[in-house]
């Protein structure tokens, strides 16, 4: 084999595989999502503690509270993202990232999907995705 192939082989060795890790990772953490919504069929509304950027390099926290039979919980998220393409006419200037949940704040009454056998457990609804920071 040529150095020349082997060039070839040894980069797109490089970029191919984080490209699978990272697809993996994302399809893993989205098959255990699904998961937990199936299963953690009870549904109530919680209010909104906390939403907290962790710095600048780590992604939003949500911190919401819930009460199931009187007994008062809390659920933690790294917040899900979507992403804007900010356009000056047709051309492309930069991103904009939202919550995937929409405008939520400290106060607001959101959804909680809990498993019922065990009320601490618990996902946020709606906060769904992979893009997190």
């Amino acid at each position: 084999m040529s150095d020349g192939a082997m060039i070839i082989i040894i980069f797109a060795a490089i970029i191919i595989i984080p490209v699978i890790v990272v697809f993996s990772v994302i399809g893993i953490a989205k098959i255990k999502r699904e998961k937990k919504k199936k299963y953690y069929s009870g549904i109530t509304w919680g209010t909104v503690e906390d939403i907290k950027l962790k710095g600048l390099d780590h992604p939003w926290v949500i911190t919401v509270s819930y009460n199931v039979n009187g007994q008062d919980y809390m659920v933690k998220e790294t917040v899900k993202l979507k992403t804007e393409t900010l356009k000056a006419g047709i051309i492309p200037i930069g991103q904009k990232k939202t919550f995937v949940m929409g405008d939520v704040k400290a106060g607001d009454e959101i959804k909680v999907r809990y498993d019922e056998k065990r009320p601490e457990k618990a996902i946020i609804e709606g906060n769904d995705g992979a893009v997190t920071g």
